[in-house]
């Protein structure tokens, strides 16, 4: 590592580390937004369990169904009433899917796109969990919560597998990761993991199988607190937490010998890589201005797009890899996107698409005159035919589907 990439990690370090808690805090341990308690008398599951949740309820009534099948469908249509920790879309046998856990109960739906009811898929109920992440073909989920033991608090993590024809009422089987991982995100194949085992020292950057077993380590680093985003096989790309006026940076490592490299770094810095690894959504922001770019890689070229949001907000096309849709606030006000990120200051958005090749940036809809309700987007998946978007309100966590053609 060069002595000028050192003293950059040296200099960021002190800035991570303070804001780190803070950020965890609000993530992990917040209330969910109108969500009652599920309290089955089970309590959580632990990392000392082995196997599967015998012991926590199952549940009795599925919920998830919103109309019939047979009804025309709106082009921006809420797909549930409750919050959802983390979901997918993905296609099988030539549907389009989605697959998300409720937040409040972690049981697990299923949904087509051209359909209006959910079916539930596994109603193991595992209250509040903070975050679902899953596979990109929906094959398995990595649940996350808060847990309280000994007067302490930590996150616990754990893999499990959900097959093509999961039904109701089926254990999970879990396989438990370390605990307190922060930092984690699945392959482009999602068959590997890698994650950020925190110590004295920073942190380890880990590789895996998707369960958690067969660990490697590709690296050390004396940094905390950084976002992943794993969309190329052989690159991880590392970006910095973004805070208004403070300096970004983004870094990518290469999975075989765990190079690290700065990408990027500008002011309020938020990042989000192309499918391809060559082009970048780049966000800056301060003192209550924030723009969106667009930076290629390859010709060290940046293109602002004359836009007002934060890559967080955005997400590439999986079809047309050039291609990528953002959500832009009509308006951005105080303290942006740090207050954003705390929950305390909500946006109206509009959708937008971007053509990386040209510079251009189109609205595509004005989300909440569309839905009638003012909508936060976040979240963003895209179908692999770039005809669905699925993303969160971040007002009320509920999920939503927006039909792009």
């Amino acid at each position: 590592m060069s002595t000028k990439t050192k003293k950059i990690l040296g200099i960021m370090a002190f800035v991570l580390l303070v804001a780190a808690g803070a950020f965890a805090y609000w993530w992990f341990f917040r209330s969910s937004p109108d969500v009652a308690r599920t309290d089955t008398g089970a309590g959580f599951p632990t990392s000392e369990d082995t196997g599967g949740f015998e012991g926590l309820d199952a549940g009795s009534e599925s919920t998830g169904n919103f109309g019939t099948g047979e009804q025309q469908l709106p082009r921006l249509r809420q797909l549930t009433e409750t919050p959802v920790a983390g979901a997918v879309i993905f296609s099988r046998e030539g549907k389009v899917l989605v697959r998300y856990a409720e937040r409040g109960t972690g049981h697990l739906f299923e949904i087509s796109a051209d359909e209006a009811s959910a079916r539930r898929i596994s109603n193991q109920t595992i209250p509040e969990i903070g975050e679902a992440l899953w596979k990109p073909d929906g094959s398995g989920v990595l649940v996350r919560y808060a847990k309280k033991a000994a007067g302490s608090e930590y996150i616990e993590s754990f893999f499990a597998n959900v097959r093509a024809d999961a039904q109701e009422g089926e254990p999970l089987r879990a396989s438990f990761l370390p605990r307190n991982i922060r930092t984690i995100a699945f392959s482009p194949t999602g068959n590997t993991l890698f994650y950020l085992s925190e110590n004295a020292n920073g942190a380890t950057g880990i590789l895996a199988a998707s369960d958690g077993t067969k660990k490697s380590t590709l690296f050390e680093l004396a940094l905390k607190d950084l976002t992943a985003n794993w969309s190329v096989n052989d690159s991880i790309f590392l970006t910095t937490r973004a805070s208004a006026g403070i300096a970004g940076h983004i870094f990518s490592v290469g999975t075989q010998g765990g190079v690290l490299a700065v990408v990027a770094s500008d002011t309020g810095l938020t990042a989000l890589p192309s499918r391809g690894g060559t082009l970048l959504l780049t966000g800056t922001s301060g003192e209550g201005t924030a723009s969106l770019s667009v930076f290629n890689r390859a010709q060290a070229a940046i293109t602002p797009l004359g836009i007002t949001t934060v890559a967080d907000k955005c997400v590439w096309g999986k079809k047309t890899r050039t291609t990528a849709y953002c959500a832009v606030p009509d308006e951005v006000t105080g303290n942006f996107p740090d207050n954003w990120y705390q929950g305390t200051l909500q946006t109206m958005d509009s959708i937008w698409t971007i053509d990386a090749e040209d510079g251009r940036a189109d609205t595509v809809v004005n989300l909440s005159d569309e839905s009638r309700t003012d909508i936060d987007a976040f979240n963003f998946d895209i179908s692999p035919d770039d005809k669905y978007l699925l993303f969160q309100n971040k007002n009320d966590l509920t999920l939503w589907l927006l039909r792009l053609e």
